[in-house]
């Protein structure tokens, strides 16, 4: 018992002595600046906050780039190398002003036909002393054409009271339709006309046809004054032909009186009164014949109206351009 006792003191003994050992070396391996609150296994100046991560030191080379870039980003540029500031957008009207200035100009095709009418002669016109001689003929023919007007009138109430007392129904709706436009062109007569602005008094002559036997001169107005006889012409023939074949009369297109009087669609302008009647004539012949057989020989219709086909109107009118 007393030995045990021995054993347990010596082997407490040994235990203090050595641990007193070891922190006697430990207190001899510290160094002087470490603080003394710094635990064990702690390195020096280690004042993180808690929860936050703490950024390890970089490499010397990734130093030493970082370095580079930020002394290239404070250098400035050299001068071919800055670049102006990129100016504001413009309107696209801007845009598109600026694109058609710079385009090239085009040259219109010598063939088109805007070309050809750009570099068309201007039209003649007539010299004064001339233009004064016309407008007294013309002002002399329309009053002629009044007088005989009225007349033609008159002349064809008679004849609409002739056929209607002679059953003649078909040729007496015909005439009435005739009396209406003749009386038509008297209430456009009264209209004053104003020979100064007329472009027809201005216009040289631009084409040349022959009738009874002599050669005359007109200008565009005249020539479709002309046409329009022919025209006119052909649609009363139509008309009057129908007419008498409904009526049962035989075929005779000089006894109408639409053929005799011949003014239909004349105002007593730009043509004599003589050449509009018998290009009046020719029309309405043609005109006749188709209707009263029930043909389109010479003509056709369009839409209900009658019409001379435009080749035989070529022909019958012969005009030739001066220019």
């Amino acid at each position: 018992m007393k030995g045990m006792r021995i054993f347990s003191y010596a082997l407490l003994s040994l235990i203090v002595g050595a641990s007193t050992a070891a922190y006697a070396q430990g207190e001899k391996g510290k160094k002087p600046d470490q603080p003394a609150d710094t635990k064990q296994g702690e390195k020096p100046h280690d004042k993180t906050p808690p929860g936050q991560a703490k950024k390890s030191a970089p490499p010397a080379h990734a130093q030493q780039a970082a370095q580079q870039h930020q002394k290239t980003q404070a250098a400035p540029l050299p001068a071919r190398v800055r670049t102006a500031p990129r100016p504001a957008a413009q309107p696209a009207v801007a845009q598109r002003q600026r694109v058609q200035q710079a385009s090239p100009t085009r040259v219109p095709n010598p063939a088109s036909p805007v070309a050809r009418a750009r570099t068309s002669a201007p039209p003649a016109y007539l010299p004064a002393a001339v233009q004064r001689q016309r407008a007294q003929t013309e002002q002399k023919r329309a009053t002629q054409y009044r007088q005989r007007l009225d007349q033609q009138v008159r002349i064809s109430q008679q004849q609409a009271a002739l056929m209607q007392q002679q059953r003649r129904i078909n040729e007496y709706r015909a005439q009435q339709q005739y009396l209406a436009q003749l009386r038509a062109q008297q209430l456009r007569l009264q209209t004053a006309r104003n020979y100064s602005n007329d472009p027809y008094i201005r216009a040289a002559p631009s084409y040349r046809y022959a009738y009874s036997g002599y050669s005359r001169e007109t200008n565009q107005y005249g020539a479709d004054v002309l046409r329009q006889a022919v025209n006119y012409g052909y649609q009363e023939g139509v008309r009057f032909g129908q007419a008498d074949r409904q009526d049962g009369l035989p075929s005779n297109y000089r006894n109408s009186f639409a053929y005799q009087d011949a003014n239909y669609g004349y105002s007593g302008n730009y043509v004599d009164q003589s050449d509009y009647n018998y290009y009046f004539r020719q029309g309405y012949q043609r005109g006749y014949s188709d209707g009263y057989n029930s043909q389109s020989q010479y003509g056709s219709s369009l839409n209900g109206s009658p019409s001379i086909l435009a080749t035989l109107l070529s022909s019958i009118l012969g005009l030739t351009s001066l220019r």
